[in-house]
């Protein structure tokens, strides 16, 4: 559990584009996700993971270190 909270924690600073984000970024938040998702129920980890993948793909900075 405290892994998949760091995973949404770290997607938070991405999204405010925080100072304190560190080296946080979409890979490693779906990556950890991933790996903290255990068992899911309700689905509500799965639906986050691909929540942080769709934000990924419209994030402008994403965008433009893909075309690198």
């Amino acid at each position: 559990d405290f892994r998949f909270a760091a995973a949404v924690a770290q997607f938070g600073l991405i999204l405010r584009q925080s100072a304190f984000k560190g080296s946080a970024n979409y890979g490693k938040v779906i990556e950890l996700a991933k790996k903290a998702k255990g068992n899911d129920e309700e689905g509500y980890r799965a639906e986050f993971i691909q929540l942080v993948k769709i934000a990924k793909t419209l994030d402008r900075n994403e965008l433009a270190q893909n075309k690198d």
